[in-house]
């Protein structure tokens, strides 16, 4: 078995742990995993990417609701208009983008501007881990944050489509702070948020996965759940905050060693 295999499964149980523990931050490692250490076409990854998430967040979030941990009113908020903009990523948006972009006579291909568009994502969300937040602060208006958390909901949907990320680091701090609910409580809903959302990414475009080598996949995520059940865990031994701003860290310098790797391509076209 190739290194690059061995480092992209044991890179696996780093995806459940984090998805265990805080319920974010973990599923956006899938894509660069298959693309770089798998060796998968962009494209091909995403399938595989909400293959992985929409099976450990299902099964992630199965305590929750059984616990009666999800208020399944104020998830709605996220999920329907996530649901929508899933569609038209994945059906409008992805097959729209021209397989080569030319700029100057310079041939730029659609997986670089991709995996581009990617590295700017975990940076993001490597900055939304690392950077405190005052939890308690103030949201003037009910009904304005029912209008930003649809607008959240239908970004994360658009996330999940193009790249196979499951956006948890959107849901979890915004339920934090315009419904004012616990992190206890974000945490479960951003899990179950993010079933819906891969497993009907990964429905809607069920007719073109006779790409994926299921062996490796189905391996893959078996480890994956392997960590979930360390992250769950860890959960009541670690201080969220704390491991929160270590992946932040981790996940930022995985977005600078991408972006690095898609310049460098572009520079020797």
């Amino acid at each position: 078995m190739e290194f690059s295999l061995i480092l992209g499964y044991i890179l696996a149980i780093a995806i459940g742990l984090t998805m265990g523990a805080m319920g974010s931050g973990g599923s956006i490692l899938t894509l660069p995993i298959f693309v770089y250490l798998f060796h998968l076409e962009p494209i091909q990854a995403v399938d595989y990417s909400l293959f992985t998430i929409s099976i450990v967040s299902l099964l992630g979030s199965i305590g929750h609701v059984h616990k009666k941990e999800i208020d399944f009113k104020t998830t709605a908020l996220f999920i329907f208009p996530s649901l929508i903009s899933v569609y038209i990523a994945k059906h409008y948006i992805l097959p729209s983008i021209p397989d080569r972009f030319f700029i100057d006579q310079v041939s730029i291909h659609k997986d670089q501007i991709i995996m581009s568009l990617f590295s700017l994502i975990i940076i993001a969300s490597a900055l939304a881990m690392i950077i405190k937040r005052d939890d308690n602060s103030k949201v003037e208006s009910p009904s304005y944050s029912t209008i930003i958390l649809i607008v959240l909901g239908f970004i994360t949907g658009i996330l999940t489509g193009l790249v196979g990320a499951g956006g948890g680091f959107i849901i979890v701090p915004s339920l934090v702070l315009l419904l004012k609910i616990t992190i206890k409580q974000a945490t479960a809903a951003s899990l179950f948020i993010i079933a819906i959302n891969t497993s009907f990414g990964l429905l809607s475009n069920f007719q073109h996965l006779d790409h994926i080598n299921w062996t490796i996949l189905i391996i893959f995520t078996g480890i994956t759940l392997m960590g979930l059940m360390i992250g769950f865990q860890l959960k009541t031994k670690l201080k969220p905050e704390k491991l929160k701003i270590a992946f932040g860290y981790f996940l930022g310098a995985i977005g600078i060693a991408i972006a690095g790797t898609e310049i460098s391509q572009f520079i020797n076209l």
